[in-house]
């Protein structure tokens, strides 16, 4: 059953449960400076280019400027708004704990060096996975939010597919689809949308150019859009006109692939199992290095984060987390088909987040 945020006081429970979550991983007199902005509207539902938190067992500080100031005000997390000043004198009056866990990986080196400048006697330690651990699995109100974002994006996908025409190019298609995304409802696109035809689907992450329809072609399109914050991904393969038989055969085999996932996938297996399971069955299909990606990835504030579905994954699959299942097979000059649905683990249970349909359609 849909989960569904009603009033304003479950949104602070939602948020709140997130900090405790969070403060129940530091120790006493130490500090966490967030400065990944995915990581923030994480704890605080606030969007801003710029932002930083400041975490304690007892202070939640969010620093921001004027432009923002007001969004600030709005936070779920019960946050100290900080934006009357500069980022390090604030800093400096806000930071005494003699220990602070950052964000290495999303601070510049000028800003960390200039940390290290203003507070030499602080002991300054890498987060690693603290956050990314805590955003594996989602709440009830994170999948609502990514289903709702995948609901969008298979009717716009719906909405656009009486467009196609002969003659209609790639940049034209993609144009479509992202505004019907939005018109729904979508606040953006979850990446830079992906319509191919022909031979140029073979390019896993091509750029749409002014290729024009024929008959024959594949039509692969890779798309997904933003809902409060959360991202859907899907892609789907469906041909103009006529399918050659050898394309017939690249198609169901991608699609016994996606299917072979589904069975496959429960709580407890490893990513990296399921990933193989493909990557060997498309090269007994007669496809040897054929499939070059990943078989998938986490899907959340982020189109791409943890888990990895790849062959040197170390995740294993377990409930709550979200992910994708997108098998292809790109053979360069000729045609690429990929099939991808956002999937999710509940209650031991495995659901696909779109009702798109996967069967080969010829329009």
């Amino acid at each position: 059953m849909p989960f569904y945020i009603k009033r304003k006081a479950d949104m602070k429970t939602v948020y709140r449960a997130r900090l405790k979550k969070l403060r129940n991983q530091l120790r006493e007199n130490q500090g966490i400076l967030i400065s990944d902005p995915e990581n923030a509207f994480y704890f605080s539902g606030v969007h801003s280019s710029n932002i930083h938190l400041y975490i304690t067992q007892e202070k939640a500080y969010l620093l921001t400027d004027f432009r923002y100031r007001q969004i600030a005000e709005t936070n779920e997390g019960d946050f100290v708004v900080l934006s009357d000043r500069a980022f390090f004198p604030i800093l400096k009056e806000i930071m005494t704990e003699p220990s602070v866990k950052v964000e290495q990986q999303y601070l510049t080196v000028f800003v960390y060096n200039r940390l290290r400048e203003h507070f030499p006697d602080t002991d300054f330690s890498d987060l690693h996975h603290m956050i990314s651990d805590l955003r594996l699995i989602k709440d009830d109100y994170e999948l609502s939010c990514l289903k709702r974002a995948q609901e969008i994006a298979d009717r716009a996908y719906g909405d656009m597919l009486p467009l196609i025409k002969e003659g209609i190019t790639e940049k034209d298609l993609k144009a479509e689809l992202e505004y019907r995304m939005v018109k729904l409802g979508a606040y953006k696109t979850s990446f830079d949308t992906i319509v191919l035809f022909g031979e140029r689907a073979a390019m896993p992450h091509g750029e749409p150019g002014n290729r024009k329809l024929a008959a024959g072609d594949a039509i692969l399109c890779d798309f997904g859009c933003v809902y409060q914050g959360y991202c859907s991904d899907v892609t789907r393969t469906v041909f103009w006109g006529e399918v050659s038989k050898k394309a017939q055969h690249v198609y169901e085999t991608v699609l016994q692939a996606h299917l072979m996932v589904m069975d496959f996938i429960q709580e407890g297996k490893a990513c990296a199992d399921a990933d193989k399971l493909v990557r060997d069955y498309i090269e007994s299909c007669g496809y040897p290095e054929a499939f070059g990606h990943s078989l998938g990835h986490g899907v959340g504030l982020k189109v791409h984060e943890s888990p990895i579905l790849g062959q040197s994954s170390a995740e294993i699959f377990m409930d709550g987390m979200v992910f994708s299942n997108e098998p292809g097979i790109y053979l360069p000059g000729e045609i690429g088909v990929r099939i991808e649905d956002t999937l999710y683990l509940k209650h031991g249970n495995l659901y696909s987040t779109t009702a798109l349909a996967k069967e080969l359609i010829v329009l």
